[in-house]
């Protein structure tokens, strides 16, 4: 058995509901007891981040327009090492904050991480996707896993466009996150006797009919 490669990873990733804030390029660095955690997270051309306060309550209501991020039971965190570009804020709890009207998998023994955007130096209050989108840096977290796992994330930006223009757009999906147990394929070798061993069953069944 072997982990799970990054093409797998992907192909097992289900499609995100809608556009929004997506973490993509993840990548580990570190060594055993403390490995880094990193995610290059990206806005969609056609929604914008709003500064605000960071989520206090869940869900969170329609009503709290401001920007933020969270990717889900992210094991093995540790305290205090969650980090983003200026003017956003990292906060980790068992209880994920999670957009009103998206259901991730969240299991509540496991630390979530939140984004949140809540303006500062170099930043402006409403970023622009523009028509390419946004790339809004680098996010990370420090973790005493290198295992690869499939967790949730859930995010909330606002429309920037057509009659929707201002209104909340949520997002859910899954990318990379640290696990506790590998994600594992079989070996070639193990497909290869598992095929044998069908064949001789049906080879056997249609003896038996005959």
């Amino acid at each position: 058995m072997k982990k799970l490669s990054a093409v797998c990873l992907l192909a097992l990733a289900p499609a995100v509901s809608m556009a929004n804030i997506i973490p993509t390029g993840t990548t580990i660095t570190g060594a055993p007891g403390d490995f880094t955690w990193t995610y290059n997270l990206q806005l969609s051309s056609d929604q914008d981040i709003i500064a605000g306060t960071a989520p206090s309550a869940n869900p969170v209501e329609h009503a709290h327009v401001a920007g933020f991020l969270t990717i889900f039971d992210f094991v093995g965190y540790i305290g205090g090492s969650c980090a983003g570009p200026a003017g956003w804020a990292c906060t980790a709890q068992n209880v994920g904050f999670t957009p009103d009207d998206v259901s991730p998998l969240d299991n509540l023994s496991i630390i979530n991480l939140t984004w949140a955007y809540i303006g500062g130096p170099g930043l402006p209050n409403r970023l622009s996707g523009g028509i390419a989108g946004l790339d809004l840096g680098l996010f990370s977290a420090h973790t005493n896993s290198e295992l690869i796992g499939l967790v949730s994330y859930a995010a909330r930006g606002v429309k920037n466009n057509g009659d929707s223009e201002g209104t909340v757009a949520d997002n859910v999906g899954i990318t990379r996150g640290p696990s506790a147990a590998a994600l594992t394929v079989p070996e070639p070798a193990s497909l290869a006797l598992a095929g044998m061993g069908l064949l001789f069953i049906a080879l056997k069944r249609r003896g038996n009919q005959a």
